[in-house]
């Protein structure tokens, strides 16, 4: 007689989403996609996938951007209107201002210029991935008491950058075709004249609707990580989020 084999389990690789699935997941049902990557082992293309292509989006954006006369204008007025502030302060001359405008080897649309603009949109994509999975992850070990590894934060925080990739597209979009390099899926659209200086425009900016579809998708990752509540997670984001932006408009700081 044939022995049945009874103590058969199932196979892990059935249950391990695709790439494909992982991106669709991130936008359908990211509470499935998270529930899995708590439960499974640590996998660095959770993570390094979404950046390089955050990279490559970012990078995407900054040489279609920055080709348009609107937007070459824009940076150029911008570039002035600061030196500008440099000679009423005292700071230095109108000649000296002159001269460094005219001497500026990266002038908006040159090789140069798109060359440091891709350079710093992949500094700046790296740094906040890590920066922010620290972030994250300081809260998971101080405040939920939570045992996952950095990371493990860091494929949550990493695949949720796939919302990031579709608000690069969308933002270009609509930079392209209203000719404004502020242009974004936030309350800045219903400023006529975008002021980058001013406080008041700049936070109307921060409140972007792609960051808080990011930011809620990152709290029901780390909610599932740290064994809390998507609200109890979605709270701590959103604290971190007000501190950052008050940082950042206030401050000064990473602006």
């Amino acid at each position: 007689m044939d022995e049945v084999n009874t103590n058969q389990t199932p196979s892990e690789e059935s249950s391990e989403m695709s790439f494909t699935d992982k991106v669709m997941n991130v936008f359908s049902a990211p509470g499935e996609l998270f529930e899995g990557i708590a439960k499974s082992e640590k996998q660095n293309s959770n993570w390094s996938i979404p950046l390089v292509l955050t990279m490559i989006a970012g990078i995407i954006f900054v040489l279609v951007a920055f080709s348009q006369a609107p937007i070459q204008d824009q940076m150029r007025e911008q570039t002035e209107k600061t030196f500008q502030n440099q000679v009423a302060s005292g700071k230095m001359t109108q000649e000296q201002a002159d001269l460094a405008i005219s001497r500026n080897p990266a002038q908006p649309g040159s090789p140069l210029f798109f060359i440091f603009g891709s350079v710093g949109v992949a500094f700046v994509t790296a740094a906040m991935l890590f920066g922010f999975a620290l972030g994250f992850w300081l809260v998971g070990k101080w405040v939920f008491k939570a045992p996952p590894t950095y990371g493990k934060v860091l494929e949550v925080v990493g695949l949720s950058m796939y919302v990031s990739v579709l608000g690069s597209i969308i933002t270009l979009l609509l930079v392209v075709a209203m000719g404004s390099l502020y242009a974004t899926p936030s309350l800045a659209l219903a400023v006529s004249h975008f002021d980058p200086v001013n406080k008041v425009d700049k936070l109307l900016a921060s409140v972007n609707l792609v960051t808080f579809w990011y930011l809620a998708v990152v709290s029901v990752g780390l909610g599932k990580i740290f064994s809390v509540s998507t609200t109890k997670a979605l709270v701590a984001v959103g604290v971190l989020w007000a501190v950052w932006t008050a940082i950042t408009v206030f401050v000064g700081f990473g602006m």
